[in-house]
């Protein structure tokens, strides 16, 4: 029996058909919307009873062994067509990656590609000019550092799988620095109006926004929010499986909890928080989120920023930077200190009491 999981992407949700049959691979597929993905199962499902099915992953050895990569372009179709769709659940976002480094570097011999380069094409990403919003613009860090990644993932298969080169030149060309995080976040004012405007719009963007403020959590983590991940009894919510590879739990208050619950039984939700049973598929949030932003006039305001909402008047009310690092989620203390100034008053109240104790004549 075939499962079906939405991927969160930018642009919306996917779905992620999954068939695992005894005798056969795990088989996975991604489409546009549950019912194609049913369709693609059934069939080939039915394949598989009645014996017709062939699994390609058998066929690829084949292939592996007969092609001759001798040029970069010959590695990266190879690898976006066969390795990229199994190993990424939204594989389509590396396209516009895989195709600029087939343009800038596909005629030249894997064997004679060097760091040397790499590193003038990262020159090149740095500098040449890209449409974004009908204006030109240049490629910002992150995003570079994005395409660096991505022609090494390739190399990496080269080295570790097809063992055809001995080293990863990618791995010797330095990465962009990262530009300092964004320290924007909400005033109370401005969260007023903002949970006034998803409210009168609809529930689900109401109660969306209130766990956002409430925890913390990235965009996909709340999105993907399952019934089970939600403990009312300890008033609790579960990430689980997130972008760092750790479940972690967070405190919630009772009284959304219980506005969560009538949502619930409201819309007939059954497995995912979000789920919109007209269409089959997640809502897509994210859209409806930008246009209330736009509407009310909040500016210089992306959706990431409810989580620095969260962190900063955590930072605010007394908290550490070891407490926003564990509710957010954080693997370390460094992406938490960009909250650090926001704790400076709190932090001189704790020495001055400590100085008044160990000190009392001064």
């Amino acid at each position: 029996m075939a499962t079906f999981i939405p991927v969160v992407g930018k642009k919306g949700t996917k779905i992620k058909a999954i068939i695992r049959v005894k005798g056969y691979k795990t088989i996975c597929k991604t489409f546009s919307n549950i019912t194609r993905a049913k369709t693609w199962a059934r069939k080939t499902e039915a394949a598989i009873e009645d014996g017709s099915y062939v699994d390609k992953s058998k066929s690829l050895n084949t292939v592996i062994n007969k092609t001759n990569f001798e040029h970069v372009k010959d590695l990266i179709n190879y690898y976006k067509d066969n390795i990229a769709p199994q190993k990424y659940s939204y594989a389509e976002k590396y396209t516009v990656m895989y195709n600029w480094w087939i343009d800038k570097i596909g005629n030249v011999k894997i064997k004679e590609l060097s760091a040397s380069i790499i590193s003038s094409c990262k020159q090149i990403l740095a500098t040449e000019k890209i449409k974004k919003k009908n204006c030109e613009t240049v490629r910002g860090n992150n995003t570079i550092n994005k395409y660096l990644m991505c022609l090494s993932a390739v190399l990496t298969y080269a080295v570790k799988e097809l063992e055809i080169i001995d080293i990863n030149p990618a791995s010797k060309v330095d990465i962009m620095p990262k530009p300092e995080g964004r320290k924007r976040f909400l005033s109370t004012d401005e969260i007023k109006k903002l949970i006034e405007a998803c409210k009168n719009h609809s529930d689900f963007l109401y109660i969306f926004v209130l766990i956002s403020l409430a925890t913390g959590g990235r965009y996909s983590e709340i999105l993907k929010l399952k019934l089970e991940n939600i403990d009312f009894q300890n008033n609790q919510v579960y990430f689980l499986n997130t972008k760092n590879k750790e479940d972690r739990g967070v405190p919630i208050e009772a009284n959304i909890l219980i506005l969560v619950h009538d949502y619930i039984n409201k819309n007939n939700i059954e497995t995912y928080l979000f789920w919109n049973n007209k269409k089959g598929k997640l809502y897509y949030i994210r859209g409806y989120l930008q246009n209330i932003i736009k509407k009310i006039g909040l500016k210089d305001f992306h959706i990431h920023d409810l989580r620095h909402t969260t962190a900063s008047y955590i930072a605010m009310n007394g908290g550490s930077l070891l407490d926003i690092a564990e509710i957010l989620g954080h693997k370390s203390l460094i992406m938490a200190r960009r909250y650090s100034h926001l704790t400076e008053k709190h932090t001189a109240s704790v020495l001055k009491k400590v100085t008044s104790r160990i000190l009392p004549e001064l």
